[in-house]
């Protein structure tokens, strides 16, 4: 069963990265003041130099070329469990949802088109079906999805190799199966005037 696999560009991935830094760097900053107030001094110092050790080991790991980024979403639990040591459950908490929140924006969105449907398999995963569309165009590594609700999604595509010609007949077929009009079977008889 032929299927194609779309990965589109997330073009947002440096905003998303320097926002990450920057609550990152509050987090620093705040840890840095509270080792001036005793009952917090020794949870700072903890979180300080958790925190440094996982950005070396991070910096090692990406010139080693095993990781493709200093930051990762496991980051944000350090400072979330330097907020919860010290008690504080509603800035802790908050760095797990930035954390989460972080993962999922820098996900792949990527697209299945299937027989049956198209699948985002990313999250929010979405089941479309073909026939919510009235076309779907792959040029110059832009995908276009025109949808009968007259909304439509462009975006760019990652390289990936997808042959244009071969993927934009297997969506015309598919868009052709379920677009077959519904014509009513003549019986013979004569209806009722």
């Amino acid at each position: 069963m032929q299927q194609f696999e779309i990965i589109l560009k997330n073009d947002k991935v440096k905003l998303y990265r320097t926002i990450a830094k920057i609550f990152l760097v509050l987090n620093f900053t705040a840890f840095i003041f509270l080792l001036f107030y005793e009952p917090y001094r020794y949870s700072s110092i903890a979180f300080l130099i958790a925190f440094l050790l996982y950005l070396l080991l991070r910096q090692y790991l990406f010139r080693k070329g095993h990781v493709n980024n200093i930051l990762d979403e496991f980051v944000f639990f350090i400072p979330a469990a330097g907020w919860l040591g010290m008690h504080n459950f509603v800035i802790g908490i908050g760095c797990v949802v930035m954390g989460l929140l972080y993962k999922l924006s820098l996900q792949e969105i990527k697209f299945v088109f299937g027989h049956e449907n198209i699948i985002k398999v990313n999250f929010p995963k979405k089941i479309l079906d073909w026939n919510l569309l009235n076309n779907v165009i792959l040029k110059d590594n832009i995908l276009t999805l025109d949808f009968k609700n007259n909304k439509l999604l462009q975006a760019e595509i990652e390289k990936n190799g997808i042959n244009e010609i071969d993927f934009n007949s297997f969506a015309k077929l598919r868009i052709n199966k379920t677009n077959i009009p519904v014509v009513p079977i003549n019986t013979g008889s004569k209806p009722d005037q």
